[in-house]
C-alpha cells in the first residue's frame, strides 16, 4: 500500500480557545500554541503513514525554519520527502488556525508557495513506485488547475495506478468556470470526494444527487461529498448512499477532518475494500481524528481504526 501525496505542505500554529468576539477584546487567556503540520497532501501523507501506508510527498517549502519543522516531522513519521522542492523566492506556506470553543477553525495563512506548485515537480519515478497517487486541493493550486492534474494523473493511469482528487474552496477567483477548467483532469480521476461548499462552487448546486448528476460524464469509479459531521454522499454512479458518522463521539478540533478521511479512504480501497465499505471506514477514521487537537492527531493506527470501524459499521 504505498502513496503518493502531491499539494500544500504547511507549518500550522493552532490557537486555542478564541472567542468569537477576539477583534473587540484587548487580551485573552488561551492554552499553549500548538505548531503541527497542516496542508492537505501533508495531512493525508501523515494520515495515511499512520494508518499503516508506505507514503511519499511531493510538494514545496521554503529554507526556512517552518520548512525544517515539516521535514522532521515527515522524517519521524516515516513519510519519504526526498521528492520536496525547496523553493528559494518563497517561504514555507504557513497558518494559523484559530480555534473556537466549538471546535471550529479560522485560518489566517501566507501561501505564496501555492502558485509555484506544478506537474513538473512531480517525476515519473515517484509516481511508479506509488499504488496511488492522491493530489489535494483542485481549485487552489494554479499551475495544477491549469493543467498539472490531468499531467500527472495521466501519467498516473499509464502505469495502472489509481488516481485521488480532493478540493478547496477558491475565493480569489470568484467568477471562473472551474468545471470547464478541470474537465480535463476529471477525466483522468478515479476517485473525486470534495466537500459540499466546494461541490456547489463547481457546480452551482447544492443537493448532492443534483451535484453528481454533472460527474457522471467522467470515468469516476468514486464520486462523493462530504458533508461535515453529517457524514457524506457517495456514488458509483450505479447506487448512491448516504453514510454517516458515529454518534457521540467529542469533536475537539475540526482541522483536518476532510484529510483524514480522505487518507482512510485511500486506504481501505488499496487494501481492496468495497467502495462504500471504504467510505464507512474514511467517516470512521475522520471522527476518530477529530477528538483530538491537530490535523493528524487523532488518526489511529489501521488495526485500531479496523476495529472502530467494525463496531459502528452497521451504523452509519
Amino acid at each position: 500500500m504505498k502513496v503518493l501525496c502531491v499539494g500544500m505542505m504547511v507549518c500550522d500554529t493552532l490557537i486555542s480557545p478564541v472567542p468569537e468576539d477576539i477583534l473587540e477584546l484587548d487580551s485573552v487567556r488561551i492554552e499553549r500554541p500548538r505548531v503541527c503540520c497542516g496542508g492537505d497532501a501533508l495531512n493525508v501523507a501523515l494520515g495515511v503513514s499512520k494508518l499503516g501506508g508506505t507514503v511519499s510527498i511531493v510538494g514545496r517549502i521554503g529554507e526556512d525554519s517552518n520548512g525544517k519543522f515539516i521535514l522532521e516531522e515527515c522524517r519521524r513519521s516515516g513519510v519519504d520527502t526526498s521528492g520536496v522542492i525547496h523553493d528559494d523566492q518563497c517561504g514555507t506556506a504557513a497558518s494559523y488556525a484559530l480555534i473556537d470553543k466549538k471546535g471550529e477553525r479560522h485560518f489566517l495563512t501566507e501561501k505564496s508557495v501555492f502558485y509555484r506548485i506544478s506537474g513538473d515537480d512531480v517525476r515519473d519515478a515517484a509516481i511508479e513506485a506509488a499504488d496511488a497517487v492522491y493530489i489535494g486541493s483542485a481549485m487552489a493550486l494554479q499551475k495544477m488547475d491549469e493543467g498539472g492534474i490531468k499531467d500527472v494523473f495521466a501519467r498516473a493511469h499509464r502505469l495502472g495506478k489509481l488516481t485521488v482528487m480532493d478540493a478547496a474552496v477558491n475565493m480569489e477567483d470568484p467568477e471562473k468556470d472551474w468545471m470547464t477548467l478541470l474537465a480535463p483532469a476529471f477525466e483522468e480521476t478515479d476517485v473525486f470526494f470534495p466537500s459540499l461548499g466546494e461541490a456547489s462552487k463547481l457546480t452551482g448546486e447544492t443537493e448532492p444527487e443534483k451535484i453528481a448528476g454533472y460527474f457522471k460524464r467522467f470515468p469516476m469509479k468514486l464520486f462523493g461529498i462530504k458533508l461535515g459531521g453529517n457524514g457524506c454522499f457517495a456514488t458509483n454512479f450505479k447506487e448512491e448512499h448516504y453514510i454517516g458518522c458515529p454518534s457521540g463521539m467529542p469533536v475537539v478540533d475540526t482541522t483536518g477532518a476532510g484529510d483524514s478521511f480522505m487518507a482512510g479512504l485511500t486506504c481501505a480501497l488499496l487494501r481492496g475494500w468495497a467502495t462504500f465499505s471504504a467510505v464507512r471506514f474514511a467517516s470512521c477514521v475522520a471522527t476518530l481524528n477529530v477528538g483530538a487537537v491537530g490535523g493528524t492527531s487523532g488518526i489511529p493506527d489501521f488495526t485500531e481504526a479496523e476495529q472502530f470501524y467494525e463496531k459502528w459499521k452497521d451504523f452509519l
